[in-house]
């Protein structure tokens, strides 16, 4: 508001008297404004200047180092699944030599060889990356048979089941997979058409395994063809590579390397609407789409230390995040035991957001330490799908460590019309952890000793812990290393979630 105290003449005495009150009043406010004004700041950048309300030289380049470093660590973690899906198309072709549409299977499962955000070795996993860019509309053709599957965008966003939980259920079908802004013709019938809004999409494929028969699954898997749809009338076989054994890894990098792989995944892809704002923050750090990365020195300064801050903050979300979605009451649920240190892997939802806000502390929650999301996982009911838990304490609350001895018990019961299956995860890697035994993980369908009342038993600690007897009940971990466990319901049931049945927390044992 501009202060001006010149009042009009009064008609009266007493306005008169009114008026020099309040004109006095204003003169004083104008007064006390302009002498509240600061010519120093302490802040936590160190003292900064402004003579005669003009910054400084020092203190405008503070500021803006500083401006950018804060906007270069939020666009780290706004980045984070985009960056995670482009390591894995970066690692796929790197450690495989599995280029786009090549189809990669776990014939003989996962392992722990492989660094993978929180995989699992319980189901026949077959995947491809497709850049509809390139290629133009893709066709993802799935026989009939035991199969569920994902297509994800490289925000991790779920654009459609298929197999089971798909509109094809497990019957076999067609999908096709349009560019965004696609223009051409689309076919009438045959298809299931999804309009997709980026050029790079990852199509996962598990293969259940049943009464047993790996071998069928990993045909099932097999039968699974993605092609152009241009190669439609004669396409191409798809080839195979196995990851199963493998050296490989597919977690985002540290340092540089991820605002590499960010850039390249900026550059190949449109920019969604909601991410215009992170556009705009990453530009004078040299991010710009349709432009080379190149920073400067001042640039990779800022940005190195935003990578390792960005990572630090990735962490503390995975690992204290439920306790944080706690004290502000989001998320679709935190504990699925009350009581117990469990809590629902799932609080982000397969778009990312709600009708009042982005799921960002969400989103990262899950995908600094998972990969997918779909429809299928996080139901929160009796059905096809599934949904998981994790613990990062142990019944005292302290954190797992490798070096000591845990027991859970698994209740009777167990509510999971499938199976269940629980893996030991590396803190450092949020991937199974790498025991000379290389298998970090026990389902209901292994051999495992089961007590007189129908529970199960299950061991965690360094070698030779297992009680006598167990150790087909016992997973090896490594002394000096953190790990946390992963509970997997697939198809669950109903005592999952209405208090029925009850997993206990891990507790250390003597």
């Amino acid at each position: 508001m501009k202060c001006n105290p010149k009042l009009r003449s009064p008609a009266t005495h007493s306005t008169a008297a009114a008026v020099l009150v309040l004109s006095v009043t204003m003169m004083t406010g104008c007064a006390q404004t302009a002498q509240v004004q600061p010519q120093t700041a302490d802040t936590r950048i160190g003292k900064l200047s402004f003579e005669n309300g003009f910054p400084t030289e020092e203190t405008a380049r503070k500021l803006f180092d500083e401006m950018d470093y804060q906007r270069a660590v939020q666009a780290y973690l706004w980045g984070y699944p985009a960056v995670s899906f482009e390591s894995i198309r970066v690692g796929t072709l790197r450690d495989l030599g599995a280029d786009l549409t090549d189809m990669v299977i776990a014939d003989n499962y996962a392992d722990p060889k492989g660094r993978w955000l929180t995989a699992n070795d319980t189901t026949i996993y077959g995947y491809t990356n497709v850049d509809l860019g390139k290629s133009g509309p893709i066709v993802v053709e799935l026989p009939a048979g035991a199969l569920v599957g994902i297509i994800d965008d490289f925000w991790q966003r779920s654009i459609s089941d298929v197999g089971l939980p798909g509109p094809d259920g497990g019957k076999g079908g067609k999908y096709l997979l349009l560019p965004p802004g696609y223009k051409g013709n689309v076919p009438k019938t045959g298809f299931y058409v999804l309009q997709g809004t980026m050029n790079n999409y990852n199509v996962m494929i598990r293969g259940i395994v049943q009464e047993g028969d790996r071998n069928g699954a990993v045909q099932t898997v097999k039968r699974v063809k993605v092609y152009p749809l241009s190669e439609r009338r004669d396409p191409k076989p798809n080839k195979f590579t196995s990851m199963s054994g493998k050296v490989m890894d597919t977690t985002p990098p540290t340092g540089m390397a991820y605002w590499e792989r960010l850039s390249a995944f900026i550059n190949n892809n449109p920019v969604q609407a909601r991410d215009l704002f992170y556009m705009a923050m990453v530009k004078p750090l040299g991010i710009e789409k349709g432009k080379e990365f190149k920073p400067n020195a001042r640039q990779r300064a800022i940005l190195e230390e935003a990578a390792r801050m960005g990572d630090a903050m990735g962490r503390v979300m995975l690992f204290d995040g439920p306790d944080r979605f706690r004290q502000v009451g989001e998320g679709l649920g935190i504990d699925p035991f009350p009581g117990t240190n469990w809590h629902w892997v799932f609080q982000v939802n397969p778009v990312q957001q709600t009708d009042s806000y982005g799921q960002i502390d969400e989103r990262l929650h899950y995908t600094y330490g998972a990969i997918y999301t779909t429809p299928a996982l996080g139901i929160m009911k009796a059905g096809p799908g599934g949904n998981y838990a994790q613990a990062f304490k142990d019944k005292n609350g302290d954190r797992l460590v490798g070096g000591k001895s845990y027991r859970l018990r698994v209740p009777a019961n167990a509510p999971a019309e499938q199976f269940w299956s629980l893996t030991l995860y590396d803190t450092a890697t949020r991937s199974m952890i790498q025991n000379p035994s290389n298998d970090s993980a026990r389902s209901s369908l292994d051999k495992l000793k089961t007590n007189a009342d129908g529970s199960i038993d299950l061991y965690f600690g360094p070698v030779a812990s297992a009680p006598a007897g167990m150790e087909a009940n016992w997973i090896e971990t490594l002394p000096g290393k953190g790990f946390y466990p992963m509970m997997r319901f697939y198809t669950p049931k109903a005592g999952l979630f209405d208090g029925t049945w009850k997993l206990p927390d891990i507790e250390p044992m003597k």
